[in-house]
C-alpha cells in the first residue's frame, strides 16, 4: 500500500530525541514570550535536539485560551525557524476549535500537529474516536499524530489505533502506554506511522532492539542535560554508530536522574488520587538549572517550602543546579 504525503513526512522527519516543553508564564501569569523565545533557543542550541513538542500536557495547553494557544505556536515556529521539526499540540473537545488550531498550525508552517481524542465527554466509544478523526481528516491535511493519554478520558486499543491508522492524515502516534500494548501497537501498525514512545529510560532498547526511530517526547531530555553535558544525545549517537556496550554503560549512569524523574514527575500522578499533573514539579527543576519558567496556572499550585527544598537538594546532588554566570 502507498503511504500518504502525510505518512511519508513523518518516516522521514520524526527522528531521534524530540522534548516536550512547558510554557512560561510571568508572575501575572500572562505568557512570557522572552522566556518562551530563550526556553526554545535552548532546547535547539545547547541541547541538540532533534525535534520539539509545544502547547502540549506540559505545556498546559488545558489553561490557555485559543488565542493563547496560537501565540505559543507562533513563538515556537518563528524561533526555531526551521532549524528543527515542530509538532504542536492541537486537541480541543470543541471540533471547530481543534480545526482553527491545526489550520493555524499548518499557516505557520509547524511540520505536524498531535491530536487526542476529544476529552469531554468522558469515556466515548470507539465509535465517537472514529468519528472524531474521520471528521478531522475531511477538514485537513496536516499531518496528525494520535496521542493515547489518560487524558483524555479513554484508552485507544491497539486494534482501534491499527484501524485509525489507515487514515491518510494519521501519521504517527505518541503512546505511553504498558510495554505490551506498546510492541502489539508498533506489530499493528509501524508499516504504516510511526510509533513512539515518551520514556527515557526504555528508549535505547526501544531504538536498538525494535527500531523504534523517535523518542516522542519528554522533558527529561532538559531536566537531565546541560550545555556542557548531554549523556542522551551521547548515549543514542554511540548507539547508531554501533558501539553498543558504551551506548549502555552511559544510558546506565543516568539512573539517579530517573529515581529523581520518578519521584517528582511521575509519582504524583500515580499517587495522587486528584491527578494533579506535575508541572510545579517540571518547571522548578528547569528554574534550578537556569531556565526559569515561571509560575504554573490554576488550578495547579507551586510547591510548599518542603516540597521546594526536596526537589532543591535532589537536582543539587544531580550536580545540575546552575551556577551564575555558566550556560544552562
Amino acid at each position: 500500500m502507498a503511504l500518504s504525503k502525510a505518512k511519508q513526512l513523518s518516516f522521514e522527519i520524526v527522528r531521534g530525541l524530540w522534548v516536550a516543553i512547558p510554557t512560561p508564564f510571568t508572575a501575572e501569569g500572562e505568557l512570557d514570550e522572552a522566556a518562551l523565545r530563550a526556553s526554545v533557543e535552548h532546547y535547539i542550541e545547547a541541547l541538540q535536539v532533534d525535534g520539539i513538542y509545544c502547547g502540549g500536557v506540559m505545556g498546559e495547553f488545558w489553561s490557555m485560551s485559543v488565542p493563547e494557544r496560537r501565540r505559543v505556536h507562533e513563538l515556537v515556529a518563528d524561533t526555531a525557524a526551521g532549524r528543527v521539526p515542530l509538532i504542536a499540540q492541537t486537541s480541543h473537545h470543541v471540533f471547530e476549535e481543534c480545526i482553527e488550531l491545526t489550520d493555524h498550525a499548518s499557516e505557520l508552517g509547524i511540520e505536524l500537529v498531535i491530536v487526542m481524542n476529544p476529552y469531554f465527554p468522558p469515556h466515548p466509544s470507539d465509535d465517537l474516536v472514529r468519528a472524531w478523526y474521520h471528521g478531522l481528516a475531511a477538514r485537513t491535511s496536516q499531518p496528525t499524530f494520535l496521542f493515547n493519554t489518560a487524558y483524555s478520558g479513554y484508552s485507544l486499543s491497539p486494534e482501534l489505533i491499527s484501524e485509525l491508522a489507515d487514515i491518510d492524515i494519521i501519521c504517527g502516534i505518541k503512546n505511553p502506554k504498558p510495554h505490551d500494548h506498546l510492541m502489539k501497537v508498533h506489530d499493528l501498525c509501524s508499516d504504516r506511522i510511526v510509533v513512539c514512545d515518551a520514556a527515557e529510560k526504555d528508549w535505547l532498547g526501544l531504538h536498538l532492539n525494535h527500531g523504534f526511530q523517535a523518542l516522542m517526547s519528554t522533558p527529561a531530555l532538559a531536566l537531565f542535560q546541560t550545555a556542557a553535558d548531554l549523556p542522551i544525545v551521547r548515549y543514542t549517537a554511540l548507539a547508531d554508530e554501533g558501539r553498543l556496550d558504551e551506548a549502555w554503560e552511559l544510558h546506565a549512569t543516568l539512573e539517579p536522574h530517573r529515581q529523581a524523574f520518578q519521584r517528582w514527575m511521575f509519582d504524583p500522578w500515580l499517587t495522587n488520587k486528584a491527578g494533579a499533573i506535575p508541572i510545579a514539579e517540571l518547571k522548578t527543576w528547569l528554574g534550578l538549572m537556569g531556565l526559569p519558567q515561571g509560575p504554573v496556572r490554576l488550578p495547579l499550585v507551586p510547591l510548599d517550602e518542603r516540597r521546594l527544598a526536596d526537589l532543591t537538594a535532589d537536582v543539587e546532588e544531580l550536580g545540575l543546579v546552575a551556577v551564575p554566570g555558566t550556560p544552562v
